[in-house]
């Protein structure tokens, strides 16, 4: 049986849309792949000391991939969306989307989160 390979989503816990948004893939992760945590939690913070730099200052939800990469914006959203329950694993087509576009949209919604 081959192991299963997991990845850390880091989410804003104190933004309503986000906290929402992370609900909704712990309810489609059939495989319970993804492990949600909150920026502001002891382990969110922990995790965050190890931020590239590239990254720092970057508000934004982030997935650390089993192997350690860091993504950033609409390439965490579309990374996990692949690990979700039909039909809601075909949005990870999103990465077809040239990521300055992709990126562009992410911003505009998360100038409205708060």
């Amino acid at each position: 049986m081959a192991s299963k390979s997991f990845i850390t989503v880091l989410f804003d816990d104190q933004c309503g849309k986000c906290t929402r948004w992370a609900d909704f893939i712990q309810k489609r992760d059939p495989d319970s792949i993804v492990n949600l945590v909150g920026q502001n939690s002891e382990q969110g913070k922990e995790i965050l000391l190890d931020i590239p730099k590239e990254m720092e200052g970057l508000d934004s939800i982030f997935l650390i991939s089993n192997d350690g990469r860091w993504f950033p914006k609409s390439a965490a959203i579309w990374r996990v969306c692949k690990h979700l329950k039909f039909p809601w694993s075909l949005a990870s087509a999103m990465f077809l989307v040239p990521w300055p576009i992709r990126d562009f949209f992410y911003d505009a919604y998360a100038r409205m989160r708060k």
